[in-house]
């Protein structure tokens, strides 16, 4: 498998909200950091997510370097490397990174890594009514939207 993406069809998005509560639910998280949320800016419905950057902000300008990108182009964090300076959630340009004041940590999406690994996508795209949430190798998923 090539580099992997999650990809959001903004305009298909209901505004239901399943891909908060399955994120929340898969990785136990309490009340607090959503790792994928929407918003209400009427009359749309905006996913807030990461998006796993090619040259991620959040990652430059982590001082601990807790911060990194996988071989799959996952931009993941080592919770027991970060300091909780919150540098990564002002560098973010989406707004998906999250701090757990609770573990003094930030947070964010690796697109369920776990599932991953045991050949399933992230939870969040698993529950989408609409399937406004894709999940796959970058070139193909470019590839199908006509994006190249």
């Amino acid at each position: 498998m090539g580099k992997i993406s999650l990809i959001i069809k903004r305009r298909e998005c209901m505004g239901c909200h399943a891909c908060e509560v399955a994120c929340k639910q898969e990785h136990n998280l309490p009340t607090g950091p959503r790792l994928i949320r929407v918003i209400e800016k009427a009359p749309d419905f905006i996913p807030v997510y990461c998006h796993h950057c090619a040259n991620a902000p959040c990652m430059e300008s982590c001082p601990e370097k807790a911060i990194y990108k996988n071989e799959l182009g996952m931009v993941l964090i080592k919770e027991e490397l970060c300091i909780g300076c919150m540098a990564c959630v002002e560098a973010c340009p989406f707004g998906a990174m999250q701090f757990f004041e609770e573990q003094n940590v930030a947070v964010k999406c690796d697109l369920c890594i776990h599932r991953i690994s045991e050949g399933q996508g992230p939870a969040c795209a698993s529950v989408c009514p609409t399937r406004c949430i894709i999940f796959g190798d970058t070139k193909g998923l470019l590839d199908r939207m006509g994006a190249r």
